[in-house]
């Protein structure tokens, strides 16, 4: 029997629907074709029965699954997606992945590195989108606001700031999505570190130290989308 996604309350507020992080190492060249079934194997990236479904090995792409994410190499662009919303995910294993294949590579000219966290949020019981995001990011008295009048109206936010060596972007905004193509309101993290004025020879441990505050970077998101939903009504 397949496993039901666990949801993340965040008190009386609201409750997390569905949540992906998404690890993106950017490179001038990447080659596609070393990432071959044989070489994840036996580099110890990912053990022979650790993958699962269809997975696609050639020159142009590497596409593949484990339990805990799903992987995909094209030239410039390493992209690891794990879903938060399982309840034995093993964060570690796909943080190896993007480990092990830097460290083997250390020759690939990096460019920059995102740490993504995706997070959809369902209103409290009671509650549709568009009063909860109006309640939330549609209070003032400036035109534009007054322009989005309607009580079909549906707000967000855009929020950006310097964080630890790069660069935070919060876009939260009403989305149609899930399954049941439910109203959620999507928080969408971009943790961003540019590479360039690092000297070449340094980005491959630039990088392994970055990967190694994942967690906090983790941690730090969800307790901003904790904040988000704290509106002037509700505490």
């Amino acid at each position: 029997m397949a496993e039901e996604p666990k949801k993340t309350e965040l008190g009386p507020l609201a409750s997390i629907e569905h949540a992906e992080a998404v690890i993106v190492v950017v490179a001038q060249v990447l080659n596609p074709s070393i990432f071959t079934e044989t070489w994840l194997v036996k580099h110890d990236i990912v053990s022979a029965d650790a993958f699962v479904g269809l997975r696609v090995f050639s020159a142009e792409m590497a596409q593949f699954q484990t339990k805990e994410s799903q992987v995909l190499v094209i030239p410039a662009r390493l992209q690891i997606t794990v879903d938060l919303t399982k309840s034995d995910v093993d964060f570690a294993f796909p943080l190896k992945i993007a480990l092990r294949s830097i460290q083997l590579l250390p020759q690939t000219p990096y460019q920059a590195l995102g740490m993504n966290f995706n997070y959809f949020v369902t209103p409290p019981a009671g509650e549709d989108l568009p009063s909860y995001s109006r309640n939330l990011f549609g209070d003032g008295t400036g035109p534009l606001i007054r322009a989005f009048a309607s009580k079909d109206a549906k707000f967000g936010r855009y929020f950006s700031q310097d964080y630890e060596s790069g660069r935070l972007k919060l876009d939260i905004k009403p989305v149609i999505a899930g399954p049941e193509h439910k109203d959620l309101l999507q928080f969408a993290f971009n943790f961003h570190y540019e590479l360039s004025k690092v000297n070449e020879a340094d980005r491959p441990a630039t990088l392994v130290r970055l990967l190694g505050t994942w967690e906090s970077m983790r941690q730090h998101s969800l307790q901003l989308v904790e904040l988000g939903l704290k509106s002037k009504n509700r505490g």
